[in-house]
Order: C-alpha cells, then structure tokens, then sequence
C-alpha cells in the first residue's frame, strides 16, 4: 500500500533560499567552504540550490527518530554505523546533499566501520537516510537520494502527523509504503506513535521507555507473537 505525503509547510524562524542555474563547481565550492555538520545545508540536483536553516524543532525530532533506528538495529543485532550530516555528492549524477540523519546497516555498516570520510565513487550509498519535513519539503532531497541510490528514506512531517517509507524504485524514484525494508517488524504506525509519545515525555523520559517497547512490542513480531 502507498500513500502521497503533502508538501511541507516552513515552520516560523526556519529559512530556506532556492537558487536556479548553478553549476556543479559553484555548489561544489560553496559545500567544501562550509563544511559538513553545519547550520545551514545544502541539496543540490540539476543546477537548483536548496540552502535551508534549520529550527530545533526539526532537529529534535530527527534526533528521536535516529535514537529509534540506533536501538531498533541494537536489539535486532543489526550492525550499523552513522553518517550523520555527511556530505553524499557525485558529479555524474549531478546531485549532492546532506540529510538529516543517515546510517549504513548490516554489510555496509561493515564496510564503513569507523569515522571514514565519504567518497561515493569508491564507497557505497548509506542505506537510510531520514528527511524531517518541519522547515521544508524533502522533494527535492528525495531527487537526490533517487540519484545517488539510497534504498530507503523515512520523511516525517510532524505538522500533518505522518510518517512513510519511502523505498527507491528502479527508475529512481521513490514509492510510499507503510513497512520499512532495513526493518521489516516496524510500521508507520510503530514509528508515528513513538514520535506522539516523545513529543509528550520529553526526550529523556522517551528514551528511557524505548528499550522496553521494543522488547515488549517489537521483538515478538519475530516468532508472530503480535
């Protein structure tokens, strides 16, 4: 089953600039000038520039949703390693950008075991990358992940409450599902009522709930208990 995730609305104090008809070279200067894991970040496909800011808000519920996949993985005993805001860019793609949280799993976290620097024309893709969509629209970086061969992208929009799947197509793009493929136990439902919960906790009194959710909910989907 799919579903269509309406475009994002900006959220107040979050600022995003759309620049047409800029070369590779000039994206390519302006992104190695900044640097990675910075405020503000970068999608690049086709010559258009997104340069977003983004709030705490936006990154709040990007850290829950990278705490879930880290604990997930843990509990299913799936190696993982995070990227981060890693810079993901190729030329002869014609698409570079960073995500919100992004994460190699199973083979390829082994591959890219420890703090290595990306470099797409040796290295893989990672496997999951997480769009949150309080300040802006993942469109345009879903484009690029298409491009770059990423197999799977959670978009979260906290203002319309939904959640998606999104796993990469043969012709690049992207169909919404309600099941993840690096988890298959997990639901849109599973992953929007934990993101409820942690907007009502707080982060701290969230986290410390996880492990026993999984334990509880999760784990017994592996012998069909629930």
């Amino acid at each position: 089953m799919s579903m269509t995730i309406p475009r994002a609305p900006v959220a107040p104090g979050d600022e995003q600039v759309v620049l047409r008809r800029i070369s590779w070279g000039t994206y390519e200067k302006l992104n190695d000038e900044l640097g990675e894991g910075r405020n503000p970040r970068m999608i690049y496909c086709d010559g258009e520039l997104t340069i977003m800011v983004t709030s705490r808000r936006h990154d709040w519920y990007a850290e829950r949703l990278g705490q879930m996949i880290v604990a997930l993985a843990s509990a299913l005993r799936i190696p993982w390693e995070d990227a981060g805001q890693a810079t993901f860019r190729r030329k002869d793609m014609n698409a570079g950008l960073e995500g919100d949280k992004t994460y190699y799993l199973a083979e390829h976290a082994k591959l890219m075991k420890g703090p290595r620097d990306i470099d797409l024309d040796v290295q893989p893709p990672p496997d999951l990358a997480i769009e949150v969509e309080v300040s802006h629209s993942a469109d345009s970086a879903l484009t690029a992940w298409g491009r770059l061969g990423v197999p799977e992208v959670w978009r979260f929009d906290p203002v319309e409450e939904q959640v998606g799947f999104c796993l990469r197509c043969e012709d690049e793009t992207y169909t919404v599902s309600q099941r993840s493929v690096a988890f298959p136990l997990l639901t849109t439902e599973d992953v929007l009522n934990q993101m409820r919960l942690a907007d009502k906790l707080g982060a701290s009194d969230w986290y410390d709930q996880l492990g026993d959710w999984i334990r509880s909910v999760i784990l017994p989907r592996l012998k069909g208990d629930s």
